[in-house]
């Protein structure tokens, strides 16, 4: 697993698109990177931040501009989990 720090600085900037929408959450994921790396954001989760929020499927986001107390995680070629953050509580 790597650092949140060294994650941001790596990952931060990478453009995420829409992928779905699931129970209260707006899934964006990055497209396979070169090393097969890929950034997932999950935006949402409660009826209350859904209903406020404002999705545009062409417009991509960020985990520098967006991640904030979000759940994120980049998983590697292998499907494994490489780093995660979860809002806290």
């Amino acid at each position: 697993m790597i650092e949140d720090e060294e994650a941001l600085e790596i990952y931060g900037d990478t453009p995420l698109h829409f992928s779905h929408y699931y129970n209260f959450l707006f899934v964006y994921k990055s497209a396979i990177l070169e090393n097969g790396d890929q950034v997932f954001l999950q935006l949402g989760g409660t009826m209350e931040k859904v209903s406020a929020m404002v999705v545009d499927v062409n417009d991509p986001v960020t985990l520098n501009e967006n991640g904030e107390d979000e759940t994120a995680y980049v998983k590697n070629s292998n499907k494994e989990v490489i780093w995660k953050q979860e809002p806290e509580t």
